[in-house]
C-alpha cells in the first residue's frame, strides 16, 4: 500500500446525505476526501430511488392524459394509439441520470479542498480507514468521519425471494418492457408509485401488503381516500395479506399469500419485491470502531455523532425517514456543527414528503394520530378537492386537505394533501408548520385563485 495519507473529514457516500457535507467542508476550509461506491454522485435517490421512478412515471401521466383527450374536447385515441416506447423511455431516464451525475462532480471539482474518490471505503479503526479502488488500495487517516452509505433494498424471507427474475426496486426501475401483468409485494411509498405508473402504463397490477393499510405512518383518511383511487384506476389491492411463496412457471410467476383466511395465488408475468429498505452497513467496518448499528440503522445522538466520538452519520444510514431532501438537511446541519457554527439539527416533527401516487400525497409535519399519540389535544381542518375551481379545471377533482392543529393556541402542526399536484403544495405547508404559524394566519393569508393552494385559506376558514 502506499504511504497513508490525512484528511481532515473522510465523507464515506456521495448521496445527499455525504456531498452536501463534504462540499459545505471543503468550503470552509477543511481537507475533505469523498469517496463514492457508484458509478456517480447522487446516490440511491439518483440512480434507485426518487429521480428514475418519477421519470417513469411522468411518461405513464402523459400517457393518461392523451387516453383521455376527448374530455378536453380533442381528438380520442384509444390504448393501442398510444403505445410506449419502453427503450425510449429508459434512454431518457438514463440521460437524465447522467446529467445529474455529470453536473454534481463538476460542481464537486470547482473545490479545491474536496477530493473525490470513486471505490469502495472501509473503516479500520476509529481514525484509520482502506480505500478500495481499481488500482492499488489506500490507506488514510481522519480526524472526522461522516458516514453516508445510504441504504439498499430490503427482501423478506418468503419462499422463492431469490428466484430467478424475482425483481426488488432497483430492478423494476431496470425493467425490460412494460409486463403485461405485475404483481408487487409491499404496499410502502415505492409499491404505491410503482403500482399507479405500471398501471397508468397499461399493466394489470396487484398490489400485496401484509399490514392492514397501505402507507402506515401515512394520514389514515388520506390513505383510505388513495386505496379507493387504487381499486377505481383497476389496482388489486389486498392488505392484510400474508404472501406464503413466490413460484416460477413456465411464462409467468405465481404469488400464494393467506388472505382473509383463504389461500389465494395470483399469476403475474412479473413480480417485484418492494418491501422497503434497510440502511447499508455491510462492509463499512464497523466493527473496528465503537459504532453501534442494529436493523434499525446506525445509532447517533442529537447531532449525528454515533458512539464512536469523530464519527458521524446521517440519511438513510439512521433509518426512518428515508428521503434525500431529510438526508441532504441533515448533512447541511452536521456541516455546519463541525464548523462550529450554532445550529439546530433536522426535527422529524418538521419534515416534508411527498409520495408520488396518482394523485399525490403531500405530507409536512404530524399525522392527526401521531399528534394524538404524543398527546396533543387537536382538531382538523379539511377542505374537499371536489369542489374546487382549479381541481375541476384539471380535470382531477379528487382529493382532500387536512390541517391539523392544536386546540389550545391554534398552531398548526401537520397539513396533508392528497391530489395530483400536491407536490407543489408542500412548500407552504413545510413553512407554516416549521415556524408554527396558526390556523387563523392561514385564514387571514391571501391565496391566488384559482390555485390547489387556495384550499389551505379555504379550510382554515372554516374553523375560525
Amino acid at each position: 500500500m502506499t504511504s497513508i495519507q490525512h484528511y481532515d473529514v473522510l465523507v464515506i457516500g456521495g448521496g445527499p446525505g455525504g456531498t452536501p457535507a463534504a462540499m459545505a467542508l471543503a468550503q470552509g476550509g477543511r481537507h475533505v476526501l469523498l469517496v463514492e461506491a457508484g458509478a456517480g454522485l447522487g446516490g440511491t435517490c439518483l440512480f434507485e430511488g426518487c429521480i428514475p421512478s418519477k421519470i417513469f412515471r411522468e411518461t405513464a401521466a402523459r400517457r393518461q392524459e392523451s387516453l383521455r383527450s376527448a374530455e378536453f374536447g380533442l381528438p380520442a385515441m384509444d390504448a393501442a394509439a398510444v403505445r410506449v416506447d419502453w427503450d425510449a423511455v429508459q434512454a431518457r431516464k438514463h440521460r437524465i441520470l447522467s446529467l445529474r451525475a455529470q453536473g454534481a462532480r463538476a460542481e464537486a471539482g470547482t473545490l479545491p479542498g474536496l477530493e473525490l474518490v470513486f471505490g469502495r471505503a472501509r473503516l479500520t479503526g476509529p481514525r484509520t480507514g482502506v480505500i478500495e479502488t481499481p488500482g492499488r488500495p489506500r490507506e488514510v487517516a481522519f480526524d472526522t468521519a461522516i458516514l453516508a452509505t445510504g441504504s439498499i433494498a430490503s427482501r423478506p424471507p418468503i419462499e422463492g425471494a431469490d428466484l430467478p427474475g424475482v425483481l426488488d426496486s432497483t430492478g423494476l426501475l431496470e425493467i425490460g418492457s412494460v409486463p403485461e401483468s405485475l404483481a408487487l409485494i409491499g404496499a410502502g411509498p415505492i409499491g404505491v408509485e410503482m403500482a399507479q405508473i405500471f398501471a397508468m402504463l397499461g399493466s394489470r397490477v396487484t398490489l400485496l401488503e401484509a399490514m392492514p393499510r397501505i402507507l402506515g405512518p401515512v394520514d389514515a383518511v388520506l390513505a383510505g381516500l388513495l386505496v379507493d383511487r387504487l381499486r377505481a384506476d383497476g389496482v388489486v389491492v389486498h392488505t392484510g395479506a400474508a404472501i406464503e411463496a413466490i413460484v416460477a412457471g413456465e411464462d409467468q410467476y405465481s404469488v400464494r399469500y393467506m388472505h382473509e383466511g383463504a389461500h389465494r395465488t395470483v399469476r403475474a408475468e412479473a413480480v417485484a419485491i418492494v418491501a422497503g429498505r434497510r440502511p447499508n452497513v455491510d462492509g463499512l467496518g464497523l466493527e473496528t470502531t465503537a459504532v453501534r448499528h442494529d436493523a434499525h440503522g446506525v445509532r447517533v445522538d442529537g447531532t449525528l455523532q454515533t458512539d464512536e466520538p469523530g464519527i458521524y452519520a446521517t440519511g438513510d444510514l439512521v433509518g426512518n425517514p428515508m428521503f434525500a431532501h431529510w438526508a441532504t438537511a441533515q448533512a447541511r446541519a452536521l456541516a455546519g456543527h463541525l464548523m462550529g457554527a450554532p445550529t439546530r439539527f433536522p426535527q422529524e416533527e418538521h419534515n416534508s414528503a411527498v409520495i408520488f401516487s396518482y394523485p399525490e400525497l403531500g405530507m409536512a409535519g404530524l399525522t392527526e394520530e401521531a399528534a394524538r399519540a404524543a398527546g396533543l389535544d387537536v382538531a382538523v381542518a379539511e377542505y374537499d378537492y371536489r369542489i374546487d375551481a382549479r381541481a375541476q379545471i384539471s380535470g382531477d377533482a379528487f382529493g382532500r386537505v387536512r390541517i391539523v392543529h392544536r386546540v389550545d393556541d391554534r398552531r398548526v402542526v401537520g397539513i396533508h394533501a392528497l391530489v395530483e399536484g400536491a407536490a407543489d403544495l408542500m412548500g407552504e405547508a413545510a413553512l407554516v408548520v416549521r415556524h408554527g404559524l396558526t390556523i387563523d394566519q392561514i385564514a387571514e393569508t391571501i391565496h391566488p385563485h384559482p390555485t390547489l393552494t387556495e384550499a389551505f385559506g379555504l379550510a382554515s376558514l372554516r374553523v375560525r
